[in-house]
């Protein structure tokens, strides 16, 4: 908001005491770091991007492939095998057939004689064909 000369001569001295810090700055800096500036001020107004751009992508990328395979070898570790399964359901029928009849491992199908009733029942064939 430039309303009056006053405020255009302040902004002058405001200019001018920048430029006089950054030239102060410039000169206590190293040959090496000018060197750097210069190349990359160089580089940027050619429009080449910096070599070092693309590396914050590839660790992302290797980082995310790395979880995903943590993942996979968990999955894959806590998941049964195929021959874990098939044993164990042949076993329990076979705990089941071998147990004697007074013994605690009855189940409650065995112990409601009314569900047996119930299939016999007409209303059983009904439901059946719904």
């Amino acid at each position: 908001m430039n309303t009056g000369p006053m405020n255009a001569s302040g902004s002058d001295r405001f200019d001018a005491a920048i430029r006089a810090h950054h030239a102060a700055a410039l000169g206590s800096l190293s040959p090496r770091v000018q060197a750097q500036l210069a190349q990359r001020r160089n580089a940027a107004l050619r429009g080449q991007a910096r070599a070092d751009a693309a590396r914050p992508h590839r660790l992302r990328y290797a980082a995310a492939g790395f979880a995903a395979l943590c993942a996979l070898a968990l999955g894959l570790r806590f998941q049964p095998s195929p021959s874990e399964s098939a044993n164990a359901v042949p076993s329990a029928i076979a705990a089941t057939a071998t147990a004697p009849a007074g013994a605690a491992n009855t189940t409650l199908l065995d112990e409601d004689p009314e569900f047996y009733a119930w299939l016999a029942s007409a209303d059983a064939r009904l439901v059946a064909m719904e």
